[in-house]
């Protein structure tokens, strides 16, 4: 007979299992909630039969936790997030779940090889909300784009330019030779735009990343600077000039 058939085999697990309250010591799904349970040798002793183990070298595990333990199907916890992709519309399958995504989470596992996997499940399986949040911020950024572009603070001037200001800072669309440009601030920027619609949504992305108030304010202190440098050096060929007779 083989020893998981055995008898004394069957009674000694229903004992440990009795021990860990009748639940899944990972899980902690129990009988009443659906869940196999089985018991799990922490380690083996060669020639010892499966019952002759000390309680304490046993645990109570589910099917699925025990699968996972001797790596048969992917863990189901442990997990971290490490890079996130949007491939533009539904054109890949999540490895954990094969729902169509369009947004991939790439997690690893020290114990299993890396996923590719879609938001719920990268979620569920790293035990944190880095996807969600990222997600969610996505859908923000894209709203707060639409709004920026369909703005009706938009105004077109006697020479048919697009101004107007955002955060303080003035941005002007101007139409030359067949292609746009784009003016922030004083500057005028030495790209060209194919439609109206990319000129803006450059602009937004310029002011909004932060990178237009930390351009300006650079070129404010570089100007104060010529400017404190000018001052000094007028004091300084005063002082070397010779007084009134």
């Amino acid at each position: 007979m083989k020893p998981y058939s055995h008898a004394r085999w069957h009674l000694y697990r229903e004992e440990v299992i009795k021990l860990d309250g009748g639940r899944c010591v990972r899980c902690r799904r129990g009988r009443a909630d659906g869940a196999v349970l089985q018991a799990h040798h922490k380690a083996y002793v060669s020639g010892r039969m499966p019952w002759e183990y000390p309680y304490g070298m046993c645990e109570t595990l589910c099917k699925g936790c025990h699968a996972e333990e001797h790596g048969i199907i992917p863990p189901k916890s442990g997990w971290s997030l490490f890079a996130i992709d949007d491939l533009g519309n539904l054109c890949a399958n999540c490895e954990a779940c094969g729902t169509e995504i369009r947004y991939v989470h790439a997690i690893g596992h020290p114990a299993w090889p890396a996923l590719a996997v879609g938001t719920d499940c990268c979620d569920r399986l790293t035990g944190a909300t880095d996807a969600r949040d990222h997600h969610d911020g996505l859908i923000k950024e894209r709203e707060k784009r639409k709004r920026f572009v369909d703005s009706p603070k938009w105004k077109v001037t006697a020479s048919g330019d697009m101004v107007m200001v955002r955060d303080r800072i003035p941005v002007r669309i101007t139409f030359r030779d067949g292609s746009y440009g784009l003016e922030i601030g004083s500057i005028k920027g030495r790209l060209k735009y194919p439609t109206a619609l990319d000129a803006k949504i450059r602009a937004f992305e310029f002011i909004e990343s932060g990178e237009a108030a930390r351009f300006f304010a650079d070129r404010r202190a570089r100007l104060d600077g010529l400017i404190a440098s000018s001052v000094s050096n007028d004091r300084t060929l005063r002082a070397t000039l010779p007084g009134p007779a």
